[in-house]
């Protein structure tokens, strides 16, 4: 990921496009898809990144400026949220279920890195 924020993603050079960018760049296509073959991954992490951004506009309808969305992405970004296997998780069996109190740890740790991301970024394009 091209990011400052804290996590277990590899950091990515800043002149190539990341999953993130993909998912805002192609977000609009994506919801209109009825249905997506999964081939991996990475469609696995567009999936969840192409929910969490609908989320975030969702809640982004609240925002009077970019200081009150900047707020809204924030604490959206730090809810606690479901993993895959537990209660709510809106995948289904599309991701596997961490084995482990590391593993788990780490997954859960991923997620909230991209979501932080995310909101960071789409609030710069909401808001340019």
């Amino acid at each position: 990921l091209k990011t400052k924020i804290k996590g277990p993603a590899m950091k990515a050079s800043e002149s190539n496009e990341d999953i993130i960018d993909e998912a805002i760049k192609f977000f609009r296509a994506n919801v209109l898809f009825a249905s997506f073959e999964v081939k991996g991954g990475a469609d696995r992490v567009l999936i969840f990144l192409t929910l969490y951004i609908s989320q975030c506009l969702k809640r982004m309808e609240k925002a009077n400026n970019k200081a009150s969305g900047n707020k809204i992405l924030f604490e959206l970004a730090k809810e606690k949220f479901p993993l895959p296997g537990e209660k709510g998780w809106p995948l289904g069996g599309h991701i596997l279920s961490p084995k482990g109190r590391a593993e788990e740890d780490n997954v859960r740790a991923y997620m909230k890195q991209l979501r932080e991301e995310t909101g960071i970024r789409l609030l710069e394009i909401l808001y340019a």
